[in-house]
């Protein structure tokens, strides 16, 4: 009977998360942002906006379209679009940084104007801080799996050998 319940018991799978798959949810990520923004764009062109914002959103919407290609390329595995991302992150980052400054600057006295926008720009802050920092995750040693195919004569799990079964 206690032999029964020992073979019920089964330990849970760990999987292992390769920097590849850390990669895909960055690329995941940047394709939602970039077409979120292009989703975006026909409402800021045809909608009441003020002159100076007006040029700002579109800027936004076009500069964030980057965010898609980016991911894009990410997806489909070219090593180039990594390192363009990190650095595409990083100026993400200091336009968030400059575009908070200039919100408390810009909105003065009005208090709710400042908190909107510095929620919309500390979104864009968490996200490209979250993003990089996947990246750099990606990049660490522990995460680099050994993806080469099995070259023995032994039978593995996923790739059964004709050599057992005669």
């Amino acid at each position: 009977m206690a032999v029964a319940q020992l073979g019920i018991v089964r330990r849970p799978r760990v999987m292992k998360i390769s920097a590849r798959d850390i990669q895909v949810f960055v690329a995941g990520a940047l394709a939602l942002l970039g077409t979120q923004a292009l989703l975006q764009l026909p409402s800021y062109l045809f909608g009441p906006a003020h002159a100076s914002a007006w040029y700002d959103l579109l800027f936004y919407s076009l500069s964030a379209a980057l965010d898609l290609l980016l991911g894009l390329a990410v997806f489909f595995g070219k090593r180039w679009a990594i390192l363009l991302t990190q650095i595409w992150l990083w100026l993400t980052l200091a336009l968030s940084i400059v575009s908070a400054v200039r919100a408390v600057v810009v909105s003065g006295p009005n208090k709710l104007l400042s908190h909107i926008l510095l929620w919309t720009v500390w979104s864009g802050l968490v996200i490209s801080i979250a993003l990089l920092l996947l990246i750099q995750l990606s990049r660490l040693q522990r995460f680099q799996v050994d993806r080469t195919p099995n070259k023995s004569l032994q039978p593995t799990a996923t790739a059964p050998s004709d050599l057992t079964e005669k």
